[in-house]
């Protein structure tokens, strides 16, 4: 089956699952922290209420992946997950204070953490047989970028014209509409669980699979100072809400663009791998240069490195996993990944929320010490493929 005719047929009912999926994340990352702030709550409190629902994903992401992998129905998980979102999020309505608001926040988060994984597992699995099953993903998965972008212009002029509780209005409904999303993805098992794997069989490359999940987690997890603090040092410097939002739009339009082309030019494990190394190393430079604090025009010109730095990390690490993932794990791979940067970066945003008002901007450099980590652990990586030839699922062959 070609690319074309996947994203014109059930692709698209999995386009609007990412575009509704990323709508919500397009609300909460840049704005949650602010109506946080609302709430009467301090930069330390921010940042344990932004961390802790990471650790609760760390639990939740391998325990439903797991359950979805021996199922083989990884769509019902992944609708039901959306639907506890979304009961969650209507709680938010009730709630006031630092610990109603924290426990509200991490009962979301059990079941939100494991969406993303599920939909890349599902999507991938319904990939069977497509010629280019990068460039399908990616034209499937530019969607979930362009919601994410409309989200961020929304909520910016939102929250500029209305109170902060409008942030929650939009948290609900975008919720709503991803499990709607997801009922409507319904269909057969992705992939036969294979006999004798029910216990979760070693993975055939321990150390390639450990070394692309701790080397993308921390790449990706490099940016908590970035979604935790970024647009609350924006409006301290008096940036408005809608500039705000149309600067969290424009590196998601960075990342759209490199959604609908990359898959022309990845073409197995090694260029996956190289696509991290690159990705990992402009992260390093971003957060050089926002440590500088610099003006508007120049954050325009670093939100457009944003397709890289999250989009090509994202990329190249599921393409890479679902190479080196054992037959009937390949949710549980993606959600490990998942849960290893949630982890990583639950840490650096209990981090930063401690940093913050001492180092201010500074603790981009912080960032970037992390991603440099991330790096030198890729670079092991491609070294490990050049020595071995990864193994080519055949539903990614």
């Amino acid at each position: 089956m070609p690319a074309r005719a996947m994203v014109s047929g059930a692709g698209w009912r999995l386009a609007l699952l990412y575009a509704f999926l990323f709508f919500e994340l397009g609300v909460n990352l840049p704005f949650f922290p602010l109506w946080l702030q609302a709430q009467s709550l301090g930069s330390e409190a921010i940042g344990i209420i932004l961390a802790a629902p990471l650790i609760a994903r760390v639990l939740a992401n391998p325990l439903v992946a797991s359950v979805a992998d021996r199922s083989g129905r990884i769509w019902l998980a992944l609708s039901v997950c959306a639907v506890l979102v979304a009961a969650g999020t209507g709680l938010l309505f009730a709630v006031s204070g630092f610990w109603p608001i924290l426990l509200v926040v991490i009962a979301i988060a059990l079941a939100q953490g494991p969406l993303i994984a599920l939909a890349d597992a599902m999507t991938l699995g319904r990939l069977v047989g497509t010629s280019q099953p990068e460039l399908a993903y990616g034209r499937i998965r530019l969607w979930g970028a362009i919601g994410f972008a409309v989200a961020n212009l929304v909520a910016g002029w939102s929250f500029e014209w209305f109170s902060a509780s409008s942030v929650i209005v939009l948290l609900l409904a975008s919720a709503i509409l991803t499990a709607a999303a997801a009922f409507s993805c319904s269909g057969p098992a992705t992939a036969a669980p294979r006999a004798g794997n029910a216990g979760g069989a070693s993975p055939v490359r321990p150390a390639l699979l450990a070394g692309v999940i701790a080397g993308a987690a921390l790449v990706q997890a490099s940016h908590a100072a970035f979604y935790g603090f970024g647009t609350l040092h924006w409006q301290a410097n008096g940036i408005s809400g809608a500039a705000m939002g149309g600067l969290w739009a424009l590196g998601v339009l960075s990342e759209i663009a490199l959604f609908a082309m990359l898959g022309y030019r990845i073409r197995g494990a090694a260029s996956a791998a190289t696509l991290l190394l690159g990705a990992a190393l402009v992260t390093m430079l971003r957060w050089s240069f926002m440590a500088q604090d610099p003006g508007v025009t120049a954050l325009a010109l670093l939100q457009l490195t944003h397709g890289i730095t999250f989009g090509a990390t994202h990329l190249g690490s599921i393409f890479l996993l679902a190479r080196l993932a054992p037959e009937g794990m390949e949710a549980r791979v993606q959600a490990w990944l998942a849960g290893g940067w949630a982890g990583a970066m639950a840490g650096l945003t209990a981090l930063c929320g401690t940093l913050y008002e001492s180092w201010g901007e500074q603790i981009y450099l912080g960032m970037s010490a992390v991603s440099a980590i991330g790096l030198a652990l890729l670079v092991g990586v491609a070294l490990g493929l050049r020595r071995t030839v990864a193994r080519e699922p055949a539903n990614l062959a």
